[in-house]
C-alpha cells in the first residue's frame, strides 16, 4: 500500500512533489549533521530509522485503508512498478556486466575508465565531507524518477549539443 503513493510522490504527479522530496532528505541529513555521529553510530541509527518505518508502514496502511481498499486498478499499478523495478535493476546489471567485459575486450579502455573514476572519486572523497556527499547523492537519486518522467535532463542535453560551438584559433 505505501509503495502506490510513494510512485506518484517519486514521479512528481503534484508540483510540490520535488519541494517535499528536497525537504525530507534535507531534514534527515540535518538531524544527521546536527547529532555528530561517528559512521557506526550513523549506520546504526540509518538501520533504527529503517526498522522502525518496516514496523510502522504496515500497521499504518492497514489502518487507513482497509484489505477490502485493494481494487484491481490498484494491483495493475503494483504490478507495474515491480516491473519498472525489475527493468532498472536488469539494466544496471546489463552496464556492470558490459562496463567488466571491457577487460576483456579493451583493456586499455577499461584501466583508463576505472582508474580515472577511482582517481576522481579518490579526490572527491578527499575534498568533500564525505554526508554532503551521501546528501548529495540521496537526493539526485530521489529525483531522478521524476527529472525522467519529466524530460528534464533530455532539455538539458538538447540544449547543450544546440549551444554555438566556439572555434579555436591557432596561431
Amino acid at each position: 500500500m505505501a509503495l502506490l503513493p510513494l510512485k506518484s510522490i517519486l514521479i512528481w504527479e503534484q508540483q510540490w512533489h520535488p519541494c517535499a522530496i528536497f525537504a525530507s532528505v534535507s531534514i534527515l541529513f540535518f538531524s544527521i549533521w546536527l547529532m555528530d555521529l561517528n559512521t557506526l553510530a550513523a549506520i546504526s541509527v540509518v538501520g533504527l530509522l529503517l526498522n522502525f518505518i518496516d514496523f510502522i508502514v504496515p500497521i499504518l496502511s492497514n489502518t487507513i485503508c482497509g484489505p477490502n481498499s485493494w481494487t484491481g486498478q490498484k494491483e495493475k499499478l503494483f504490478e507495474e512498478i515491480c516491473r519498472s523495478i525489475v527493468i532498472h535493476y536488469n539494466n544496471l546489471l546489463s552496464n556492470m556486466k558490459s562496463f567488466y567485459s571491457l577487460r576483456e575486450n579493451s583493456p586499455s579502455m577499461y584501466y583508463i575508465i576505472s582508474i580515472s573514476m577511482l582517481c576522481t572519486l579518490a579526490w572527491m572523497a578527499s575534498s568533500i565531507n564525505n554526508t554532503f556527499l551521501l546528501y548529495i547523492f540521496s537526493t539526485v537519486v530521489l529525483l531522478w524518477p521524476g527529472i525522467q518522467q519529466r524530460g528534464i535532463f533530455n532539455t538539458l542535453l538538447s540544449l547543450i549539443h544546440k549551444a554555438p560551438k566556439i572555434a579555436l584559433k591557432s596561431n
